[in-house]
């Protein structure tokens, strides 16, 4: 029976092929060096095309070098929501594709606690993505 149960559940979880890969990918910033941004707002990311912009970028100029080995500019862009509010603040970009090409979806879902709290949130997509506003 614990064999039959095993053999469901195995078959019931789809495999991952070459086509499943992510789009959206949120970097952790628990281990950069990222400076909370004085000004911002959670819904408006700032866009980040290259390596060399990492440095120009107040948020993330002393993470320079660390977010370089996550991100792959040749393909990819970064996008970087700096901002302060609730605790409990959340940030979410999913992607569809239309036309053939991906277009992403920024939702922003304000806490309901009164704790401000510098929020600062890194997302890889593709380098050609559209952002739908």
């Amino acid at each position: 029976m614990h064999n039959a149960l095993l053999a469901i559940a195995f078959l019931a979880v789809p495999a991952l092929t070459a086509d499943d890969k992510q789009v959206v990918r949120e970097l952790q910033t628990k281990e950069l060096n990222v400076t909370p941004a004085r000004e911002g707002k959670a819904g408006e990311p700032t866009e980040i095309k290259s390596a060399d912009d990492l440095a120009k970028n107040a948020v993330l100029k002393d993470a320079a070098d660390d977010v370089k080995k996550l991100v792959n500019f040749d393909t990819e862009k970064l996008l970087v929501f700096a901002w302060a509010g609730s605790g409990q603040d959340k940030i979410a970009v999913t992607d569809e594709t239309k036309d053939g090409k991906t277009v992403l979806t920024l939702t922003y879902t304000p806490g309901l606690t009164r704790d401000l709290r510098q929020h600062v949130k890194l997302f890889a997509v593709p380098k050609g993505a559209e952002i739908k506003k």
